[in-house]
């Protein structure tokens, strides 16, 4: 960590780099104070791969001289905003003036001779009265290598955040606030997520203790800039009442503070505070370190909370299957058993017509029990002949009028035959109810480009509208007078058995469905 504890000289007049000393040595006195580095202005002309060799200094001190050089001016441009220069002129004419001034300098000092000792209370006054007033030396700032450091250990904490389990997340979030704490030397991390206008805090970290409350957004500061997605800085101030200079360590004046957003789906979910008692001031390079860690603490707690919705919307998936189960069954076994019992009392085209409405719905129920019970859309496989499973499908739907042809040997295929026939099936019914009680349907092989091997299911309907093309497989999508439920089976068994399906048009709807590559190779015997 550096503590800004440098002021440099850039010059190469002696007399002035020992009047620089002496107005160092007066404004800061004991040894405590800030040192003086003297650098020619040959010195920062040199190629170099860091930021420069005076941006880990508290200020600068140049002559007139020295400003004129396109080096050192190249290298004054490059300095932080908060590292302020200060140049000596002999000649202090109004454009000698002007020219420093447009060049970057922050103050002017005039020397009216350079002969004078150097330890003349007047010849050093105005100049230390100039940095005392414009230097804060004892101020904490992260260095090149700090921030460097602290880059690493985000870009570990990126791959730890992102592979975090749900009951992970507080452990891992927490975790990270401690070794980003611990390399930028804070005191406090806090994460507040919004609930109900107050910001609550929801993982902090403090080696010393610490019992953070909730916080109103108004009490957070700049809070109008927050509420725009940006990073809100604060350096923190001396203590009250006291001169940088003079101030008693012992007494804590106000925190310095770093607040970013939590910002999930363009709305304002929460924010983190990063906190020191140090007087200290942050640089752009670390506050764009801090929004990072905001951005990654933001996208696993966002991933968290969609786990969580999912689990609770799984529960009320089961309570619903469990509804299914019960209050639908019981009451459809009592019809079934009166039926039986009535056949007799009924003409056959009766029986048949209230007989098939039963086992329709004993269809539309296991139907929806297997969108409910995701966990369980397939049993154990076993290696099954295509063909065999289709028919058995096919003699299961009751329209005389329509045909199913096997177009060529279609193979074996490891699948769960009872989910297999049932994809079939709705695949057969879909055709029937979307283009006619006497539709055409064919089952053929197919082999895609890489290889894969399946099997196609088409018709000679009026092919699928162009509007569902891509939501044929969602749940209560339908043209037609139906439940809108057996296309979204048929692609919860395909996913189940980790194959793949498709719907295109080709003079009617074509169905291609391609076994996965561990299947391919029993799907062609």
């Amino acid at each position: 960590m550096d503590r800004r504890t440098v002021v440099a000289f850039v010059g190469d007049n002696a007399r002035a780099s020992d009047r620089v000393t002496r107005a160092v040595d007066a404004a800061w006195k004991g040894p405590d104070g800030p040192t003086v580095r003297t650098f020619a202005p040959a010195d920062l002309g040199e190629e170099r791969d860091d930021e420069g060799p005076l941006n880990d200094t508290c200020g600068v001190v140049v002559t007139a001289a020295a400003a004129a050089d396109d080096a050192v001016t190249e290298r004054l441009a490059a300095l932080p905003s908060n590292v302020p220069v200060i140049a000596l002129v002999e000649d202090a004419t109004t454009e000698t003036i002007r020219a420093l001034l447009a060049a970057g300098v922050d103050d002017v000092v005039t020397v009216d001779d350079w002969a004078l000792s150097p330890d003349e209370s007047d010849a050093v006054r105005s100049l230390a009265e100039r940095l005392a007033g414009l230097l804060e030396p004892d101020r904490v700032q992260l260095g090149t290598d700090d921030v460097a450091r602290l880059s690493e250990v985000l870009l570990d904490a990126g791959t730890t955040l992102m592979s975090t389990r749900t009951d992970e997340v507080g452990t891992k979030i927490e975790w990270t606030m401690e070794n980003v704490g611990e390399h930028a030397e804070l005191d406090r991390i806090i994460c507040y997520r919004e609930e109900d206008g107050q910001f609550v805090p929801a993982y902090s970290w403090c080696p010393d203790g610490f019992d953070p409350a909730p916080r109103r957004f108004d009490d957070f500061p700049d809070p109008d800039q927050l509420s725009t997605f940006g990073n809100v800085a604060r350096g923190a101030a001396p203590p009250r009442g006291e001169d940088v200079s003079t101030a008693d360590t012992d007494e804590a004046g106000p925190p310095a503070t770093v607040h970013v957003p939590l910002v999930v789906d363009w709305e304002l979910s929460g924010i983190v505070a990063f906190e020191s008692d140090d007087y200290r001031t942050w640089t752009d390079d670390e506050v764009d370190l801090y929004r990072t860690l905001g951005d990654l603490v933001a996208h696993t707690i966002a991933r968290n909370d969609r786990r969580a919705a999912l689990r609770r919307q799984a529960e009320q998936l089961e309570q619903f299957s469990a509804v299914v189960s019960h209050d639908l069954r019981n009451p459809l076994n009592v019809l079934s058993g009166y039926l039986s019992l009535s056949e007799g009392e009924l003409t056959p085209s009766r029986y048949d017509a209230m007989s098939g409405a039963v086992d329709r719905m004993e269809t539309l129920i296991d139907d929806l029990l297997m969108l409910a019970r995701r966990g369980e859309a397939i049993g154990e496989t076993e290696s099954v002949p295509i063909e065999a499973v289709a028919k058995d499908a096919w003699a299961s739907v009751r329209s005389p009028e329509a045909t199913l042809t096997i177009a060529d040997e279609v193979g074996q295929v490891e699948a769960d035959p009872g989910r297999l026939r049932q994809a079939l099936e709705n695949l057969f019914r879909n055709a029937i109810d979307h283009a006619g009680r006497d539709v055409a349907i064919e089952i053929g092989p197919l082999t895609t480009e890489d290889g894969r091997r399946g099997m196609y299911v088409a018709d000679d309907g009026p092919g699928i509208p162009v509007e569902l093309a891509d939501t044929v497989f969602d749940s209560g999508v339908s043209s037609a007078d139906s439940s809108g439920i057996g296309l979204a089976i048929v692609d919860r068994i395909v996913e189940a058995h980790e194959w793949d399906i498709e719907a295109r048009n080709d003079d009617g709807a074509v169905f291609e469905l391609t076994f996965g590559a561990s299947a391919t190779q029993v799907a062609s015997a």
